[in-house]
C-alpha cells in the first residue's frame, strides 16, 4: 500500500487504531525498561535494547484529528533522550528499509532530539558508541548487523504494514531464546487482521474455500503470504471456509498464538478497531508474567475493559472446604502451596498457562520436582488440564492450562472477559 506523509509524519487513520496503539506503547516502553534495567535500586545498570524493525518516521499524523503524535520509534527515542543519564545502557535500534521513511526519520530526530548525532547513529555499527543506531537496510541485512551488538534484555517490535514472515520471527527467536522459555527477550508483533479477509487497496482477501482451482491469481498470492505469516499450510482447512469473517479472524489469531507459543509461554493479542470493520492486533510475546499482566492492564485501562478481579476470599473459602486435607499443620493466615500456585496462575498467567519452570513459582516452592507434584495435584483435582504445545527446544516439560469450567464449578470464578477493542463511535462520544 502506498505511503503518505504530512510533513515528516507518516499518515495513518483512526483514534482507536494508530493513536491508541502508540499510547499503549508509550506506557509499555518505560515500564519494560525500568524493570529490565534494574530500576533505581540497581542504578539502571543492566544493558537493555529496544529494537524497532519497521521504525517508519518516528511521527504519526492522525488523519481523523489532523494531529501529529509520536510513533512507537519516537517513543523509544524519547525514552532514551529524556531520561539521561539513567538510560546510558539502553540501546535504541531503528530499522527502516523504505528510503523515504528513513529520510523523514532522520529529519524528525534532528528536529526533536538535537542531542542525537544521526551521522554517528547510521555509521558503522561496531564503531557507534552512542547506543542509538539507525539502519536503512532490508530486515535480513539489518538482523545481521544487529547480531554484532550485545543487546542485554531486548524488546523487538515487528511493525510492518500488514504482517511479518514467521521465518523472521523464528530467526530472531532462535538467536535470542536459547533455552526453555528463557526470559530477557520480548516481541511485539503487529498483524492487520481484517486485511486478510476484507482486503485493502491492491491486496485481495483470502478465498473462502480450499479448492485451489477456484482461486484467482490475487487470492493465490494472498494464500502464499498467509503461509509465510503462519510458517506452514496447516491453517488452510481451518480458515479458508465460508464462516463469518469475525470467526475466521478469531481463528487466525488463535492459530498464530499457538505458533508463537513455541518460543513464548505467554502470548497476548491486543485488539484495535481503527474504523468500521477493520481490526488489527498488537501481539505481546513474553516469558515474563508481570510484564504481560501489566500490558493487559495498560490496554484495559485505555479501552474500558474491566480489570480482572476475581473474589479471592470466596474462592479460598470454597477451596478450603473442598480440600481440607491440604490445610493440615497450617495455622493462622498460612495458605497451602496448592492454593498459592493456583491463585498465581489464575491472576497472573495469561491464558492460565504454566509449567514447573515458571520463574514466579520459585518464591512459593524452590524445588522443581515438588513444583511438578503441585501442578499434577491441581491437574488431578480438575483445576488444570494438560496443554500440549510444541516447544522450540523439544524438552519434555509438561505444560498446563487452567480448566475454567471446573474452576467455575468448584470456586465460582470465571476467566477474564475477552478484550474488546474501543470503537471509533465510543471514543468520539
Amino acid at each position: 500500500m502506498p505511503l503518505e506523509f504530512e510533513g515528516d509524519a507518516i499518515c495513518l487513520s483512526g483514534l482507536t487504531g494508530s493513536r491508541l496503539k502508540c499510547s499503549v506503547i508509550s506506557e509499555y516502553y518505560p515500564f519494560w525498561w525500568n524493570i529490565t534495567s534494574g530500576g533505581p535500586s540497581q542504578n539502571y545498570q543492566f544493558p537493555t535494547s529496544i529494537v524497532e524493525l519497521d521504525a517508519a518516521t518516528g511521527e504519526v499524523y492522525i488523519k481523523d484529528t489532523k494531529e501529529t503524535i509520536l510513533g512507537s520509534s519516537g517513543h523509544a527515542l524519547d525514552l532514551k533522550c529524556s531520561n539521561q543519564p539513567n538510560t546510558r545502557n539502553l540501546k535504541i535500534i531503528l530499522v527502516e528499509k523504505d528510503a523515504s521513511c528513513y529520510s523523514h526519520l532522520k529529519t524528525v530526530i534532528r528536529r526533536r532530539w538535537t542531542v542525537v548525532n544521526t551521522g554517528l547513529a547510521e555509521g558503522p555499527i561496531t564503531k557507534n558508541l552512542s547506543n542509538i543506531y539507525l539502519i536503512n537496510k532490508s530486515l535480513d541485512s539489518a538482523l545481521a548487523d544487529i547480531d554484532k551488538l550485545s543487546l542485554g534484555n531486548a524488546l523487538f517490535f515487528f511493525d510492518p504494514l500488514r504482517s511479518v514472515e514467521y521465518s523472521t520471527i523464528e530467526k530472531v527467536a532462535r538467536k535470542r531464546i536459547s533455552s526453555f522459555y528463557r526470559t530477557g527477550t520480548e516481541f511485539i508483533i503487529f498483524v492487520f487482521t481484517s486485511d486478510w479477509f476484507l482486503g485493502r487497496d491492491d491486496f485481495t482477501g483470502l478465498p473462502t474455500t480450499t479448492e485451489e482451482t477456484s482461486w484467482s491469481e490475487e487470492q493465490k498470492k494472498t494464500v502464499l503470504e498467509a503461509d509465510s505469516l503462519l510458517g506452514n499450510t496447516d491453517w488452510r482447512n481451518l480458515i479458508l471456509t465460508n464462516a463469518a469473517i469475525n470467526e475466521r479472524e478469531d481463528g487466525l489469531i488463535e492459530l498464530y498464538k499457538n505458533r508463537l507459543h513455541k518460543w513464548f509461554r505467554y502470548v497476548l493479542p491486543l485488539p484495535f478497531n481503527p474504523k468500521a470493520n477493520q481490526i488489527f492486533h498488537l501481539i505481546l510475546c513474553s516469558n515474563y508474567e508481570i510484564g504481560v499482566r501489566a500490558t493487559r492492564n495498560f490496554y484495559s485501562g485505555k479501552t474500558y475493559n474491566p480489570k480482572y478481579t476475581p473474589d479471592n476470599k470466596d474462592a479460598f473459602s470454597k477451596f478450603k472446604k473442598n480440600h481440607s486435607d491440604v490445610f493440615a499443620g497450617l495455622s493462622g493466615n498460612q495458605r497451602p502451596l496448592q492454593w498459592r500456585i493456583l491463585w498465581k496462575i489464575v491472576t497472573e498467567h495469561e491464558e492460565g498457562v504454566c509449567d514447573c519452570r515458571c520463574s514466579d513459582f520459585l518464591s512459593i516452592e524452590k524445588d522443581s520436582e515438588k513444583r511438578q507434584h503441585l501442578l499434577e495435584w491441581l491437574k488431578e483435582k480438575g483445576y488444570l488440564s494438560r496443554f500440549n504445545i510444541e516447544n522450540a527446544w523439544n524438552l519434555p516439560v509438561q505444560q498446563y492450562k487452567l480448566n475454567w469450567p471446573a474452576i467455575k464449578e468448584k470456586l465460582a470464578i470465571g476467566p477474564p472477559a475477552p478484550l474488546i477493542p474501543l470503537s471509533p463511535k465510543e471514543i468520539k462520544g
